[in-house]
């Protein structure tokens, strides 16, 4: 269990040095997925459907041990109503709380998703870069047992969350000040210069 904390501790390093990215991500998943001993990572990202206002989930960065399948390549994981799958997982991750169980535990139509993925057992913790913001799920699943989790894995799960959490504040906050900047360069350009 040290090397899973030494390996968050440098998942995070790694996310705050070079933010959330394809590259990162994976490297970060994959760390720490492989010294957990489990079979997939995955982060979500939460948005809202423009053309219905729903609601959905996207899969966005994904590690799987091989020779275990990647989930990037399964096209119900790119925009689903997670609240369609399960509602009272989606309630509980809104609340901030970790998500632990079984396959045969989950709400049904998502037992029948992750079954037919070959998971065996799911955790799933938020990701909040603020109090006010779910931005997405950070996601471990075994694939070889129904696996109990342990309150040190939940607890690693949600280091692991909050480093997430930061690296997309952090890409948040880049974001506007180069909107900022970007703005002000303008504001520049459009002033009349001065005949002093």
């Amino acid at each position: 269990m040290v090397e899973a904390f030494t390996k968050v501790s440098e998942a995070s390093k790694l996310l705050l040095d070079r933010g959330l990215g394809v590259s990162t991500a994976i490297e970060t998943l994959g760390m720490v997925g492989h010294a957990l001993g489990v079979d997939r990572a995955y982060i979500f990202e939460n948005r809202v459907q423009q053309t219905y206002g729903r609601f959905i989930t996207d899969l966005r960065y994904a590690w799987a041990e091989p020779p275990t399948a990647s989930p990037l390549a399964n096209p119900v994981l790119r925009a689903f109503s997670f609240r369609d799958f399960a509602p009272g997982w989606v309630d509980m991750l809104e609340a901030g709380m970790v998500v632990a169980c079984p396959t045969r535990d989950a709400p049904p139509m998502m037992r029948d998703l992750l079954e037919r993925q070959g998971t065996q057992s799911a955790l799933l913790c938020p990701i909040n870069p603020s109090r006010q913001q779910w931005w997405g799920v950070v996601v471990f699943e075994d694939c070889q047992r129904a696996r109990a989790w342990k309150p040190e894995e939940v607890s690693l799960l949600k280091s692991l969350s909050r480093a997430v959490a930061a690296a997309v504040r952090h890409g948040q906050m880049r974001s506007s000040l180069d909107q900022v900047r970007t703005s002000l360069r303008a504001a520049v350009g459009r002033t009349p210069a001065s005949g002093h």
